[in-house]
């Protein structure tokens, strides 16, 4: 398969679900090549599943005197916070290296990501259990309390969360690769819990989370890490070809009309 690379930096979080949901438009139309692309959020971001409802996830007056946005992603899961961090999405029809099931693609997909995390100096390992549909339902369960197969833990604390979305046999994964913060955050984003309750899962999540900058041995940009996943996924599915390019002429346009999808309240409160 050819890869094309896009590297974005910070963008607006509607701007990001746009991006994505562009390119992989495009693959099911056939004029996107498959892409890998790296990205960040700014201001930092609250995104919520697909089938999640934001006021039962969110308590949006602490988000806004934090200076936060939020966003409800296309892909399933649960609640993340973007701060800081490496955002991934792997977007390509569901074939060659990504054929079969929704376990088969994280499995391929989470080799690279392996691999560069370990050359940055993170040794994780593959979660091997699954996440229970019970375990799912729980409330004030955000996405970085439990790891679903093949995602990515380090001494037992999760430093990769993801989610995926298919149709008409195209993929579009992303996933958060937690960078400078570990998400103990999140408790204080909320709804309807008390002070105790939020300490008690700040201190759950510090315990269960991770990030590179916190347990390597060197400290990296945004920038330096991505160059070092780039690297990997070139090591790692080395019969496939890279190269790093920008968005095409008609994404650009779609992209336009995609924003003001994902940055009104029929999207974000119409869950």
């Amino acid at each position: 398969m050819k890869w094309r690379i896009i590297i974005s930096g910070k963008k607006s979080p509607s701007e990001n679900m746009a991006i994505d949901e562009a390119i992989f438009l495009g693959n099911i139309e056939e004029t996107s090549p498959p892409t890998i692309r790296f990205y960040d959020w700014n201001p930092p971001t609250a995104s919520f599943g697909y089938n999640q409802k934001i006021k039962k996830e969110l308590d949006l007056d602490l988000l806004e005197k934090k200076g936060y946005a939020f966003i409800k992603r296309p892909t399933g899961g649960r609640l993340v916070l973007h701060k800081d961090e490496i955002t991934y999405a792997v977007i390509a029809p569901a074939q060659e290296r990504l054929k079969g099931s929704i376990t088969d693609s994280y499995s391929e997909i989470s080799k690279p990501l392996a691999l560069g995390l370990q050359n940055l100096g993170v040794n994780v390992e593959f979660e091997k259990a699954k996440l229970s549909s019970f375990s799912q339902k729980q409330p004030f369960n955000p996405c970085f309390t439990s790891s679903s197969r093949y995602e990515l833990k380090y001494k037992n604390k999760k430093i990769v969360g993801s989610a995926q979305y298919r149709k008409n046999n195209c993929i579009l994964q992303h996933g958060s690769i937690l960078l400078n913060h570990n998400q103990s955050e999140v408790a204080y984003l909320l709804p309807n819990i008390s002070k105790e309750q939020r300490e008690k899962l700040s201190n759950y999540l510090s315990k269960k989370t991770a990030c590179i900058n916190h347990v390597s041995d060197k400290k990296y940009s945004f920038k330096n890490a991505v160059f070092i996943i780039i690297n990997a996924f070139k090591q790692c599915w080395n019969d496939d070809l890279f190269k790093e390019d920008s968005l095409n002429d008609t994404e650009l346009i779609r992209i336009k009309e995609l924003n003001r999808k994902f940055s009104s309240k029929k999207w974000n409160f119409n869950s």
